[in-house]
């Protein structure tokens, strides 16, 4: 006789258990002598859930028959006891059905269970342990306990895992580089072992662009390792595509939708808009100058219609006119960059629109429309040597005094020296320079002015206790890129004054 007064106490002690599973299997019998049914072939089985480390009932756990596959759709949940019942088992002979046990935080575990048609089996109990605890649990029932490894036949479709996508980045159709990407899936059932074969799929894209991608083929079927593979192919506008895999499980009034499959579209075909060209400095110290190695890195930039670069290696043409000499032609980066010298050659340009020394740098390329596309930039050609002129072009500081200088700097043409050229100034013995072209590089300039062409120097006595006159001088000097040096030396006197 079975003397419980308090069940939930007595349920939470695992050395108790026994004696749970003895009453719960007279009650069973009792059950089935009052209510048997008049269909003997229907079996049932019950049992409980427990935590393997405590001993503690775990409610709301699954029980499910994953083996065969036709007993799928049975299963239940443990009540607040942790016991379940699964009933209505139509079985024709002596059968071994797979039960799974599963609960949040938890290994899954099975159990094998030998029945016969109308047989009730009344302990067969599941001990879980916390996942990652390495101790694949035991049984007090029919089964081995031994949760090292699942077997048997799999059962139907409950879950679905992406294993792999060939590339998460793919190009605008039609561009020449790779337009499209492979994904995989693998469908489990609840047990977790992978299915057969023959089990339908269905992808679909949920969002994209809309620029016409598709998926091909849009239903596959699992191979024998539970796989199904499908394509993705890109359309004519970028943007982020989510793809879905569903299986629908009308038998058991179940759809399985899985949508972790992100795939990105870009690197279009090249739009005006988004297509510059520039040199690494616009005024370039090469007229009239024949060297190849003095070169000027031209740039282009090459976007799509949504300012992502275009495919890497799409081709670019160049070309110079009036004078200069440019490499023909450069393939993007990754980056949608490409890059080609312009040299200097010993052009002198003469014809161009802006003047002297002017000439244009046009990029080519061609867009979705096989519509050539162009940007052009205007450059200067400037000579490495300068001319500088000073007024006044002689000095006479006074003692303790100072003078102001106006200073011209050109090139031979009377333009801004070429960008990056540096200009010096340096005072004679007993004085100083100030002024803005003491130490100075010059900007990345066409037009004439101050701060470009026009300057102003100052030249102080340094020493005014030094009271004997002397001669003083101070020297200009400008070094171009190139670095060719021009040089200019103003002469003057340091007029003292006598110590008596």
């Amino acid at each position: 006789m079975c003397n419980i007064s308090d069940g939930s106490h007595f349920l939470n002690k695992k050395v108790m258990k026994k004696s749970l599973q003895h009453c719960f299997s007279l009650l069973i019998i009792l059950f089935v002598a009052i209510t048997c049914t008049t269909n003997d072939d229907s079996a049932v089985i019950q049992g409980s859930v427990f935590d393997a480390q405590s001993g503690n009932i775990i409610e709301n756990a699954l029980v499910q028959i994953t083996a065969p596959g036709e007993f799928n759709d049975l299963f239940a949940r443990t009540n607040e006891n942790g016991q379940y019942n699964i009933g209505g088992i139509e079985v024709e002979g002596v059968t071994d059905l797979t039960l799974t046990a599963s609960a949040t935080g938890y290994d899954d575990l099975e159990e094998v269970v030998r029945i016969t048609p109308g047989e009730s089996i009344s302990d067969v109990d599941f001990d879980l342990s916390a996942e990652g605890s390495g101790d694949g649990g035991g049984d007090d029932g029919d089964g081995d306990g031994s949760g090292e490894q699942i077997s048997g036949e799999a059962g139907g479709p409950a879950q679905m895992e992406l294993v792999g996508v060939t590339n998460p980045f793919i190009n605008v159709a039609e561009t020449g580089a790779n337009t499209s990407t492979t994904f995989t899936f693998v469908v489990r059932d609840s047990a977790g072992r992978t299915v057969n074969r023959d089990h339908e799929v269905l992808f679909e894209i949920i969002r994209g662009p809309g620029g016409g991608e598709y998926i091909t083929p849009e239903t596959g079927l699992t191979n024998s390792e539970g796989r199904v593979t499908s394509q993705l192919v890109s359309g004519s506008l970028s943007g982020t595509v989510r793809v879905q895999a569903t299986i629908d499980r009308s038998d058991i009034g179940l759809t399985i939708r899985s949508t972790p499959v992100l795939i990105s579209i870009s690197n279009g075909f090249p739009v005006a808009e988004n297509f510059n060209v520039g040199p690494k400095v616009y005024n370039f110290d090469a007229y009239g100058l024949i060297e190849e190695s003095h070169t000027n890195n031209i740039t282009v930039s090459l976007g799509d219609e949504f300012g992502n670069p275009v495919k890497e290696g799409t081709t670019v043409w160049f070309r110079s006119e009036y004078g200069g000499l440019v490499n023909g032609s450069a393939a993007t980066n990754a980056n949608g960059y490409a890059t080609v010298n312009m040299s200097a050659n010993g052009s002198t340009p003469q014809t161009h629109p802006n003047g002297i020394g002017y000439i244009d740098i046009t990029a080519q390329t061609i867009d979705v429309n096989n519509i050539y596309i162009e940007k052009t930039m205007t450059m200067l050609l400037t000579t490495p040597r300068a001319i500088i002129s000073v007024t006044p072009n002689v000095f006479d500081v006074n003692n303790g005094g100072s003078q102001n200088f106006d200073v011209t700097i050109t090139d031979l043409n009377g333009y801004p020296m070429a960008a990056n050229t540096q200009i010096f100034v340096t005072a004679g013995t007993g004085l100083v320079a100030s002024g803005d072209i003491v130490d100075f590089q010059m900007p990345d300039a066409f037009t004439t002015g101050p701060g470009t062409t026009e300057f102003n120097i100052t030249i102080s006595d340094s020493d005014p206790d030094f009271v004997n006159n002397t001669e003083g001088s101070f020297t200009i000097q400008v070094v171009s890129p190139f670095g060719t040096t021009t040089t200019t030396t103003i002469q003057g006197s340091r007029a003292k004054t006598s110590s008596n």
